[in-house]
């Protein structure tokens, strides 16, 4: 066990990139003492505690192309969810490639996922540990603002855990993590733009009772630049170890290209095998 945070960023199917890099973890039995995931860095997350190598890459390059799983039709068909949550987690999926629950229940890491609380805009962080409270949870952290509905959890009213917390460096630290491992799915220069007049219009008609929603989701481009401008300086004082695409990824957050799918999960792989050794050297393994 590394007595240490993995930090993964989401981006919807950019997360194939993550998924890369943690199966060669997997494969180098590399367990991290902490992980805690944004939005879709989420999912991947899970198929790493359960030491599934392989789920996620099978999940999305096979079943992608499958309306029944994301698209316009499903958003239609379920007014108001561009994503079918339980395609993910009960049938079909769950029946083809079976969520390792043994392993998520026995497993020593701290899983903690993200969310956005709707009435106050900050982040909120669950820790489940049985499969219908992980699943509620991981839903709650991927429910995109505008084309998935909000999820409620104890009363809690979420969104996509990427609106308060892309990246959760800052909760890794306040607990107490002295070695961070940070996956993003954005290069170096990838800068958030402002969200459009008409992004904004639509969102205050959806979200007029979440003032503090509003507040957050419009913040976040500068929020997110912001921060990404905070873990390159961690970076260079030695603090923090980011594992991120060299390049922009040729993908777009609802893809369905296999070929762009399978392109992202390997360019994750090579990176991390290419960043091997001095994340080791960082880590003290």
């Amino acid at each position: 066990m590394i007595h240490g945070a993995l930090v993964i960023e989401g981006g919807a199917m950019r997360s194939l990139y993550a998924a890369g890099i943690l199966d060669v973890l997997l494969e180098n039995k590399m367990e991290f003492s902490y992980v805690i995931g944004s939005s879709a860095g989420t999912l991947v997350a899970a198929n790493y505690i359960a030491k599934h190598i392989g789920r996620s890459l099978r999940i999305n390059v096979l079943h992608a192309n499958d309306p029944n799983y994301f698209g316009l039709r499903h958003y239609i068909k379920s007014k108001g969810n561009i994503f079918n949550f339980s395609y993910l987690y009960q049938a079909p999926i769950n029946d083809l490639y079976p969520y390792n629950t043994d392993a998520l229940n026995n497993s020593k890491q701290r899983f903690i996922i993200t969310a956005t609380n709707c009435e106050t805009g900050f982040p909120v962080y669950f820790e489940k540990r049985t499969y219908d409270e992980i699943t509620k949870a991981l839903t709650a952290s991927c429910s995109l603002p505008l084309i998935t509905k909000i999820v409620d959890i104890d009363g809690c009213k979420c969104l996509d855990g990427g609106i308060a917390t892309p990246v959760a460096i800052h909760k890794a630290i306040e607990d107490g993590n002295q070695k961070i491992v940070v996956i993003l799915t954005r290069d170096s220069e990838y800068k958030k733009n402002e969200l459009s007049p008409f992004v904004k219009a639509i969102s205050k008609v959806m979200y007029k009772q979440y003032p503090a929603l509003l507040k957050s989701l419009f913040e976040m481009p500068r929020y997110y630049n912001k921060l990404k401008d905070e873990i390159i300086s961690l970076e260079k004082d030695g603090k923090i170890f980011v594992v991120r695409p060299k390049k922009p990824l040729a993908i777009s957050r609802t893809e369905r290209d296999a070929r762009k799918l399978l392109s992202a999960y390997f360019l994750g792989r090579d990176d991390m095998y290419d960043s091997m050794d001095k994340m080791m050297a960082y880590i003290g393994v």
